[in-house]
């Protein structure tokens, strides 16, 4: 979506992607012992999926408004478009009270999907379908406040 509302800027994709990457490595070092770095081919499979796989192009098709949620996540001459179920599920399971941990600036138990704004905007748009009308400023507003997590 990124690379279709900034017409393929790199400097924005690579700001995306660090940021997508951050939200991963959170979600991983909560729920495993012993997490995986994100390295090597994890992190060139992370490359793919996020900024030229099947879920990137989909995510281009949605903001450029040639593909609408409503045609499902099998498309044809692309298969299914895992991100959408994986974005459910994971946004599910961090939405979870047992799993809270302490929010870095309100000093709160807070569910992890709140400190996970680009999730939590990826749920609202493919699951909830709540913000499609707004999608650039939807993905704008999630990359906003996630950067506004680090400077505070």
């Amino acid at each position: 979506m990124v690379a279709a509302l900034t017409n393929e800027s790199a400097t924005s994709k690579s700001v995306y992607f660090a940021h997508c990457t951050s939200e991963m490595i959170f979600i991983t070092h909560l729920l495993t012992e012993q997490p995986e770095k994100l390295a090597g081919p994890l992190l060139a499979d992370t490359y793919v999926t996020l900024l030229k796989g099947r879920n990137a192009w989909y995510g281009q098709m949605l903001a450029k408004g040639e593909l609408r949620l409503d045609m499902g996540d099998s498309i044809k001459g692309k298969g299914m478009i895992q991100g959408i179920s994986a974005v459910g599920a994971f946004y599910e399971l961090l939405s979870q009270p047992s799993l809270s941990v302490l929010h870095p600036e309100e000093n709160k138990q807070v569910a992890p999907a709140e400190l996970c704004p680009i999730l939590k905007r990826l749920y609202r748009i493919l699951i909830k379908r709540s913000v499609i009308s707004l999608l650039p400023f939807s993905i704008w507003l999630a990359l906003l406040t996630l950067t506004m997590y680090r400077v505070l």
